[in-house]
């Protein structure tokens, strides 16, 4: 560190030179905002810095040759009388928070480090301490733990919520979609064209609600659900998905292309949803192509970051409209084209980005899309 310089009031001159080291030393301790205590190996106060008077209210002219007992709270003594047991035999008592007490009686806590003071002769011969109001930060802490008690409790009452909306409506709907039913059964003879084609119009909403509320629900327990990360190649999962797909409708035909391993450290149930997700729409929206092909792979973008993508050639959409695609209940294409409560994506999205990773999408209508995800670095 380079020394303090003086200059003399000699006229027409100055005369520069560096300080007295104790000066220095004395210089540093009168400017921190940090305060600085010397005391004995008896805990009496010998030395008392500006930010000491600041932070405890006590002048050094009323504290130097007391007890530093003085600014304890009650029940911290024995604290105090440990730490001189230590400094006395010449340890260090490392950084620590503990609590103190102001000349007008109030307390707040500090972090503090303390330091024996050691002579070439005597030996240990006392103490320094170095002190931070904390209080601040306590205030700030204690008003995120609020705020989280009070997210956490809104999020319980949510999730009471959405679970009993859920089941006071899936009620209802199952005895309308179940009337109808029944309806087209025994009366559909009786029944007009019209009639049976309101009947029928019944059922298929009756079902699309009661998907809408899985899905909901799926996407509700998607931003609670903890994430617990492991090891996944996403092209074997990927493949699994693809031979249910298969499986579910074995006489579609589907041209898979899937690279194999893709390697990421990712919470499986969740990631697998992202793949379920984007794997069921190629899979919906190549439904009219006879020669309907799906791929997945990973590439690197300009930075050498991997990003994965799943590809289509399926009815596609504007790329003007790619953001719309994330967005909760956002549809493109009809319902009587394409089945689905547009909730899927969002779900996507979501889990994504709870990963520490983004999403996004190209395509070109009647082109197919291709979406886009990433995931950080193990």
């Amino acid at each position: 560190m380079e020394a303090l310089e003086q200059s003399s009031g000699v006229s027409g001159s100055t005369l520069r030179g560096p300080l007295p080291p104790e000066d220095v030393l004395a210089a540093i301790v009168n400017s921190s905002d940090d305060a600085i205590i010397g005391k004995t190996t008896d805990g009496i106060i010998t030395t008392w810095n500006p930010a000491a008077e600041r932070m405890y209210g006590y002048a050094a002219e009323e504290i130097i040759g007391q007890s530093i007992t003085v600014l304890c709270p009650p029940g911290r003594v024995a604290e105090i009388q440990e730490i001189l047991g230590k400094i006395s035999g010449g340890e260090h008592v490392p950084y620590h928070e503990t609590t103190r007490q102001r000349k007008d009686g109030s307390i707040f806590p500090v972090s503090v480090m303390i330091s024996p003071v050691h002579d070439d002769r005597l030996g240990v011969i006392g103490a320094s301490s170095i002190a931070r109001d904390i209080s601040e930060r306590y205030r700030i802490q204690a008003e995120l733990r609020l705020r989280t008690d009070d997210l956490e409790s809104a999020y319980r009452d949510l999730e009471t919520f959405s679970y009993s909306v859920s089941h006071d409506l899936r009620a209802p709907l199952r005895t309308l979609g179940g009337l109808s039913s029944a309806l087209l059964e025994d009366c559909g003879d009786s029944l007009s064209d019209v009639g049976v084609g309101y009947a029928k119009r019944i059922v298929a909403a009756a079902e699309q609600m009661m998907q809408l509320i899985d899905d909901l629900l799926n996407l509700a327990r998607v931003s609670r659900s903890k994430i617990r990360l492991q090891e996944i190649d996403l092209g074997a999962e990927v493949a699994r998905i693809a031979e249910e797909l298969q499986h579910q409708e074995p006489d579609r035909h589907v041209r898979f292309t899937i690279e194999q391993p893709v390697w990421v450290t990712a919470d499986l149930t969740l990631i697998r949803a992202v793949l379920q997700n984007l794997l069921d729409n190629a899979w919906k929206f190549t439904s009219g192509r006879e020669d309907a092909a799906i791929e997945f792979g990973m590439t690197l973008d300009e930075t050498g970051c991997s990003r994965f993508y799943l590809r289509d050639n399926g009815a596609g959409f504007d790329t003007a409209d790619a953001d719309k695609l994330f967005k909760p209940f956002v549809r493109l294409h009809s319902a009587a084209q394409f089945p689905g409560t547009g909730i899927g994506l969002a779900s996507v999205r979501q889990i994504v980005e709870r990963h520490g990773g983004r999403t996004w999408a190209v395509g070109a209508p009647g082109a197919g899309a291709t979406f886009y995800f990433t995931l950080p670095a193990k």
